[in-house]
């Protein structure tokens, strides 16, 4: 969801002007499992950066490759009977839009002067999608695009293993592969959100009919295949310089060779992606790849292939796990996983209630650009900014964070920390839109 909310005029008191936030903020994603604690990664990452042209515009009445959507709903009606929007152009900043009107969401503006005491706005998520790859209605691949600054061009491609493993309940700690043969796309998404410590905003199910059709205007692709692939006992992909014709791609990305390790088999896809990017950056047509302009697969792919993209596999490391030695095992490396999502998702959302605190970040002094400038450095120590503005003091000396509840201590520590300056404090007023509320003093650079 992306929208304004404002903190409204001196006139409206804390409860109200809390109760107006959570209306924009109360759906959550529900949990589904519980944190897995990885250990020291082994395996080998691999990065490599596509160059793009400039962003093209989308055909609008192709639907192929439209995304579902999954995360924060919108409150579009009651805003429009209200009238408590503004129109204008957005502020876009670090990957981070604050849009007065848009198609994800519209504006609670009790205060709309960005300018002036009080004023709040939500910040927009970085946008991001898992591809699923079905082959007869399981699992073969996860792939996790990510836009960090939107609009902008480039981003991120993340391979993630299918057997790495994830505490699920009722199930326990099993391959996250098992999340789509249990239950649905959607809780597949939650799932890899819980690996990569970040919600999932869109899930699309892409099978060999659909790979084809995605990449049929620009095959065949170039690819430097890095191992010869057998396919029923024939030599169907050898290494070297190959053209994937665009039937053949669901095939490629399904095929493993024998023994073949699933972080090995996902260098080829890793391979898959360069092509098929550098191929639709340089074709420079909107009709490069089939889909929408504000939603899908399409809008992604042609983002990515307009800019620098890191394509890369997620840095896992070798584990066992009891019922499930048929095929090698995974487990994500924590600190690496997190650096990763630092870069590549730098305005995340917690992928279930209480894996990130809520932040909010206000301007306590005149420099109104202070909190903008400090919320992209805050997710790192493990939190989300949902929120930033000013606070209705604009001459505070000492910068505050201020915690709800006492399970937050820890987290507001870490932010003072991160920061170098500040007061932590217990907030005494009780909330539902934010866990803690940094306000930037004049002690803050």
């Amino acid at each position: 969801m992306t929208g304004e909310a404002g903190e409204g005029d001196p006139g409206i008191d804390d409860d109200e002007r809390e109760a107006r936030l959570a209306a924009l903020l109360s759906v959550r994603v529900a949990a589904r499992q519980d944190e897995l604690g990885p250990g020291p990664l082994e395996g080998r990452r691999r990065r490599t950066t596509t160059p793009g042209d400039d962003a093209r515009e989308d055909d609008p009445d192709d639907r192929a490759g439209s995304g579902r959507r999954i995360g924060l709903t919108t409150v579009l009606a009651t805003l429009v009977l209200l009238g408590l929007f503004a129109t204008g152009a957005g502020l876009i900043y670090a990957g981070t839009r604050i849009i007065r009107s848009s198609t994800e969401g519209e504006v609670v503006a009790e205060q709309t002067d960005p300018a002036a005491p009080g004023y709040e706005a939500i910040v927009s998520p970085t946008p991001t999608m898992l591809v699923v790859h079905d082959v007869d209605g399981a699992v073969e691949a996860l792939t996790v695009l990510t836009l960090p600054s939107p609009g902008s061009g480039g981003g991120g491609v993340v391979l993630v293993p299918t057997r790495t493993i994830s505490d699920m309940p009722i199930f326990g700690y099993a391959p996250i592969e098992a999340a789509y043969d249990l239950g649905t796309a959607e809780v597949q998404a939650e799932v890899v959100g819980d690996v990569l410590t970040t919600g999932i905003g869109e899930v699309v199910v892409v099978d060999a009919d659909r790979w084809a059709g995605l990449v049929a205007p620009v095959a065949p692709l170039t690819i430097d295949n890095p191992e010869a692939i057998e396919v029923d006992g024939e030599l169907r992909f050898p290494d070297g310089e190959i053209e994937l014709e665009a039937e053949d791609v669901g095939a490629y990305l399904a095929a493993r060779a024998p023994g073949e390790s699933d972080p090995a088999r996902l260098f080829r896809h890793e391979t898959f992606w360069r092509a098929w990017l550098a191929a639709v950056a340089e074709a420079g047509t909107p009709d490069a790849v089939p889909g929408e302009l504000e939603g899908g697969i399409g809008r992604f792919v042609r983002e990515l292939a307009a800019g620098a993209t890191v394509v890369e596999t997620l840095p896992v490391e070798p584990t066992t796990v009891e019922g499930f030695d048929d095929e090698a095992t995974f487990v994500a490396d924590e600190d690496d996983v997190a650096a990763l999502i630092a870069e590549l998702v730098p305005f995340p959302r917690s992928p279930r209630p209480d894996v990130r605190e809520r932040v909010r970040v206000l301007n306590g002094t005149e420099d109104l650009g202070r909190a903008r400038a400090i919320a992209p450095a805050l997710p790192p120590v493990g939190v989300e900014v949902v929120i930033v503005g000013n606070a209705f003091d604009l001459d505070q000396a000492t910068t505050t964070i201020a915690y709800v509840d006492p399970s937050h201590e820890a987290a507001a520590e870490d932010i003072r920390e991160l920061l170098g300056v500040g007061e932590v404090l217990v907030d005494p007023r009780p909330s539902d839109v934010v866990d803690i509320t940094v306000t930037l003093g004049a002690d803050h650079d």
